[in-house]
């Protein structure tokens, strides 16, 4: 009986970090340090995007700079 469990209990972790990392992309934006833009990613980039201590490195679509940035949430603009 458990080993039937455990793969609907994974199933259900991973859609739960699926959904969670979606919601997060939606509700952020990053702020190039050279050019002041502010731009957001798409939800696979942003689950996909290499991340440490709280920043992704992504790239600005404006000026072109990749590095590591913070996620701003969209409402503390």
């Amino acid at each position: 009986m458990a080993a039937q469990i455990v793969p609907i209990v994974a199933l259900f972790v991973v859609m739960m970090a699926l959904i969670f990392v979606a919601l997060r992309a939606k509700t952020t934006h990053f702020e190039c340090p050279v050019c002041g833009c502010t731009f957001k990613v798409s939800i696979s980039a942003f689950m996909v995007a290499f991340h440490v201590l709280g920043k992704r490195e992504v790239t600005c679509p404006n000026c072109g700079y990749r590095g590591l940035l913070p996620p701003i949430n969209d409402d503390e603009q």
